[in-house]
């Protein structure tokens, strides 16, 4: 990318070069963020907490497994102290078939949407604990909707 920038501002004023550059980083940013956002689909929005998954984050595994990455974002209450930790990004492997799920990793975040620095990774491994599905939360409605593409 960087390169791309360098070509494209040869032959120009530096404060043509300043521009576009300067340009370049507030929106390119933004479109970074619209793109994201996109990608984003929530399945819950509560008072606490909202629950999402990135669709590009879905993969399938044989024999009838799915792979995604769930985001849990913590809301603040007016007048509370800010907490730590703002999103918990969740690497959730379900059993299409046997309608159970494991959680492979567990990452904790500062920032909202798994932005920013990790904080700690709370989980890691390949442990195929195989729980139940639990119906009417919001991890059964990711799961009705990823294993049924």
């Amino acid at each position: 990318m960087t390169h791309l920038m360098w070509v494209s501002c040869m032959g120009r004023s530096f404060f043509q070069k300043t521009t576009f550059i300067v340009f370049f980083a507030i929106f390119g940013s933004g479109l970074a963020l619209a793109q994201a956002n996109d990608d984003l689909v929530t399945v819950f929005d509560g008072r606490q907490h909202s629950l999402s998954y990135y669709k590009s984050s879905i993969k399938a595994l044989p024999p009838d497994w799915k792979k995604v990455w769930i985001i849990t974002n913590r809301k603040q209450e007016e007048g509370a102290a800010p907490e730590k930790i703002q999103s918990i990004r969740s690497n959730i492997l379900f059993n299409c078939v046997r309608n159970t799920y494991s959680t492979l990793a567990t990452v904790n975040y500062g920032g909202t949407n798994a932005m920013g620095k990790p904080i700690l990774q709370t989980k890691s491994g390949f442990e195929l604990n195989d729980d139940p599905v639990p119906a009417g939360t919001p991890l059964a409605i990711i799961y009705s909707q990823i294993c049924s593409s």
